[in-house]
């Protein structure tokens, strides 16, 4: 299995990439993620954290869903920034209205 290296963006309140964003921006941001999580644990993905491609290009994997924007390689799994299980990149995508979903 190819493994990307894990690395996370900025914590809550810590400027990083984009930190000078208006509010309506970070809204319309956090508001798309917000249907983003792991399948295992629940996180959900900052703007800020990034994944690694076997090619050395960092991303973050859902602004392309999990292809490499650099190489196009398509990533089929993901691994997640906390808990470091990999899942099936579409099993990160909840479904609107599932009662099931976080």
């Amino acid at each position: 299995m190819r493994k990307v290296e894990l690395r996370r963006g900025p914590e809550e309140g810590e400027e990083g990439p984009g930190g000078d964003l208006d509010l309506g921006e970070r809204l319309n941001d956090r508001d798309r993620r917000r249907r983003i999580r792991c399948p295992k644990c629940a996180y959900r993905p900052k703007a800020s954290d990034r994944w690694f491609c076997d090619c050395g290009h960092s991303w973050n994997t859902f602004d392309t869903r999990g292809r490499c924007p650099a190489c196009k390689r398509q990533w089929l799994r993901t691994a997640c920034l906390r808990c470091h299980q990999w899942s099936p990149h579409e099993d990160w995508y909840e479904v609107e209205g599932d009662p099931n979903s976080g």
